[in-house]
């Protein structure tokens, strides 16, 4: 259940990053705060799996900051998300499938759609696609 609702946020913050290229502050703190509350209620992963999960999007919300050109700080929010929901260790793992897609989005929009290696993208379509990458693997 707890994997239908991540996805759930994540398909509806993908609609708005894609549309606006940005998304709304209510929605990433609704998706940041369920995973919290879902993580009180049923405890699936140890106190300092969820934990290290937040610091894991923290710390990219803080890269962010640092260059806000390269990472938008909804990206670092999203992770942030999804670590409390999975833990540190599955995070890690959905960061690592998100950027393997992303890359690959990336090497068509330059190689097939001739974009600019500077054009900007949106990243949260990417991490809502390598949840369900993961989900199937898992035969979910």
């Amino acid at each position: 259940m707890e994997a239908v609702i991540m996805l759930g946020f994540l398909m509806i913050l993908s609609v708005e990053d894609i549309r606006w290229k940005e998304v709304h502050s209510i929605l990433l703190y609704a998706f940041l705060t369920s995973g919290i509350v879902v993580w009180f209620i049923r405890g699936q992963v140890t106190f300092y799996g969820f934990a290290g999960g937040i610091a894991c999007g923290g710390m990219l919300w803080i890269i962010s900051q640092i260059m806000p050109e390269k990472l938008g700080s909804a990206d670092g929010i999203v992770f942030a998300a999804t670590g409390a929901y999975l833990g540190l260790l599955h995070n890690l793992f959905l960061m690592m499938v998100s950027m393997i897609l992303a890359g690959l989005g990336s090497l068509v929009a330059v190689v097939i759609l001739r974009r600019s290696g500077d054009d900007t993208m949106p990243l949260i379509p990417y991490i809502a696609a390598g949840q369900a990458v993961i989900m199937i693997m898992e035969g979910r």
